[in-house]
């Protein structure tokens, strides 16, 4: 049997790595191990060059001051993020920088920034702010986590939703009147304001990311069972459970 081995693209994980978002990567590394696939980070900062290739690109989120350190170098690489999307790559944006790789971001006195290109999306910068645990209804059964955002995201012609809110803000934070809906996702890709981290509170989207990457590599995408993955999973939705109860579900 070919060996599987996965390259993980994690950006700016000294700027963007807030509210517990670096879990994400360490479940992909992790789950991944269980099942005998060998996954390696390369970590991308200001300055850096981009290596040669990847299977899934990774952006955490970070305080308005940590978004601006990077968006001169995220210009200088969007060109390739986006090839890499189109080509099949899966990508894991969250809040902050899930705004850094919309397709523009309106500050709040109306100045309109140029975003990397890598989603149909557009966030607006409001000041108030969406803080709490939420919980989505997606096609793959509740997703659950924490947002902390403070702004509003509008969907391009070419995306969907990840789910509908069943309790929290999501896309249209907290002046959102009509149905709130939460995240995008575009081919393999998603975006997200959820925190918690995202990828082990909600495995069931790890995973569809490692099978994505596999195929992306021409690789095996079977991932087995492992008693590992089962007692995390099992964790996670206790989790879930206990967010749902706390929001009256």
């Amino acid at each position: 049997m070919t060996a599987r081995s996965l390259t993980i693209l994690a950006l700016y994980p000294k700027q963007l790595g807030i509210n517990g978002d670096s879990g994400n990567v360490l479940a992909l590394v992790e789950r991944a191990r269980w099942r005998g696939i060998t996954a390696t980070v390369v970590e991308h900062n200001v300055g850096d060059a981009l290596p040669h290739s990847v299977d899934i690109i990774h952006i955490g989120s970070g305080p308005r001051t940590a978004q601006l350190a990077v968006r001169a170098d995220l210009a200088l690489i969007a060109a390739r993020l986006r090839e890499w999307k189109l080509a099949g790559v899966p990508v894991l944006a969250i809040a902050g920088g899930w705004q850094l790789l919309g397709s523009s971001l309106v500050e709040e006195d109306g100045a309109v920034v140029d975003g990397a290109g890598v989603f149909d999306t557009t966030s607006r910068l409001v000041a108030a702010r969406a803080v709490g645990e939420i919980m989505v209804e997606t096609g793959d059964g509740s997703v659950a986590g924490f947002e902390n955002h403070g702004a509003v995201v509008t969907l391009g012609a070419g995306a969907r939703p990840l789910g509908t809110v069943t309790a929290g803000y999501g896309n249209g934070g907290v002046a959102a009147s009509a149905a709130r809906t939460e995240g995008v996702v575009e081919g393999d890709s998603i975006g997200t304001n959820l925190h918690g981290p995202f990828l082990p509170m909600n495995p069931t989207y790890a995973d569809r990311m490692l099978r994505s990457a596999l195929a992306f590599r021409g690789l095996d995408t079977a991932l087995g069972t492992d008693e590992r993955v089962a007692r995390v999973d099992a964790a996670a939705a206790q989790a879930r459970t206990a967010i749902a109860k706390r929001l009256g579900l």
